[in-house]
């Protein structure tokens, strides 16, 4: 989302198989330039950052905070006992001063997760970003958090702030070690919930045939997941919520882009994205929720409710014209009955609004 500021600052500036139970383990230069010679094989190798070695405390720290230890955390329900779950988008506070203008408080996160839970949720799924660099005290930071505050489980996906770097080559070591696997899923009460990395703006094709598999069970699905897919850019929004503006960017030009500039300037993800659509809308799913873009916009599209809640207290920036219009710190409280789910939106200081109800 860096991009999006600069555009903004610079004026002001110049003046496969059924996975497991719980979890599956697979898991302008000037144009009178000549082209830079490619560099040696063993070049490009040195220029890359070595992999995150993981210290033995972030590794303990998997039995108390990770994923699975989180899930052993919830009581059973009853199939179809109505029950509620919270979402929690982008958190990390930015990884520069000027990011940090457009924060909706430093306490966001913590006081829109606490009113979560004493709302009476079951859990807390958090949409990935919750460190602003994947680096081992950002993460000792977090966890302390944690600990401290954890009343219900929280559970999450990875965002791509949370690889060792948050654009351009990057490994997710500390994530692996501290939280387990990134593509999981649990039932609860006759639903599935599947979450599915996407923080390498991609999905690849094994990542498509094990979510296929996961969600080739009978009942209802939700999916959350970091970024979103392209192909919403082309959906219109719900009323209750405002239109989105016509995609202006030159998608070509992304196409053209390679490694980091890529990496950096896309903010939906295109590598599986048609796939990913036609899974989800086949496979049962009900709400994918979505993080990445720091603002909240809903839609509906082929009998499938789409989110984007990045408002869990990350910077709020300005944003071009083709993004979501609504910029504001919130979290959802989502109703899940067996007449289906229940979403009020929370704004983190304003009142509660509820959206249209998704049938099960």
């Amino acid at each position: 989302m860096k991009y999006l500021v600069a555009a903004v600052l610079l004026p002001l500036g110049a003046a496969a198989s059924a996975p497991d139970p719980f979890f599956d383990r697979s898991s302008p230069a000037a144009l009178t330039m000549p082209p830079a010679p490619k560099a040696p094989a063993a070049v490009e190798a040195a220029k890359k950052k070595p992999p995150t070695a993981v210290p033995p405390d972030l590794a303990q720290a998997k039995a108390r905070v990770g994923n699975e230890a989180m899930l052993a955390r919830l009581t059973p329900r009853a199939d179809r006992e109505p029950f509620a779950f919270g979402v929690i988008g982008d958190v990390e506070h930015g990884r520069f001063w000027w990011e940090r203008i457009f924060s909706p408080e430093k306490a966001a996160f913590v006081n829109q997760w606490r009113a979560l839970q004493a709302a009476g949720t079951d859990f807390v799924f958090q949409l990935g970003d919750f460190v602003s660099e994947g680096e081992a005290e950002q993460y000792r930071e977090h966890i302390a958090v944690v600990e401290k505050e954890a009343i219900k489980p929280l559970l999450r996906c990875a965002g791509n702030h949370d690889r060792s770097r948050p654009n351009g080559d990057a490994d997710k070591n500390l994530y692996d070690a501290v939280f387990g696997p990134r593509d999981y899923y649990f039932d609860r009460a006759g639903w599935r919930f599947v979450s599915l990395d996407s923080s390498d703006r991609k999905v690849t094709g094994s990542q498509l045939a094990w979510l296929k598999a996961a969600l080739a069970v009978p009942g209802p699905k939700v999916i959350f997941t970091h970024v979103p897919p392209d192909y919403i850019k082309s959906i219109t929004p719900l009323k209750e919520v405002g239109a989105l503006e016509e995609w202006s960017a030159d998608k070509g030009a992304q196409d053209e882009q390679k490694g980091y500039l890529r990496d950096f300037f896309t903010n939906y993800f295109q590598d599986g994205s048609t796939e990913f659509e036609d899974i989800v809308t086949a496979g049962g799913v009900k709400a994918v929720y979505m993080g990445h873009i720091h603002a909240f916009w809903a839609a509906d599209h082929r009998g499938v409710r789409y989110i984007i809640s990045g408002g869990g207290g990350s910077p709020l920036y300005p944003l071009p014209p083709g993004y979501p219009k609504k910029r504001f710190a919130h979290t959802l409280n989502v109703a899940v009955t067996p007449s289906g789910l229940v979403e009020t939106v929370v704004p983190y200081k304003g009142a509660p609004f509820v959206l249209p109800p998704v049938k099960p």
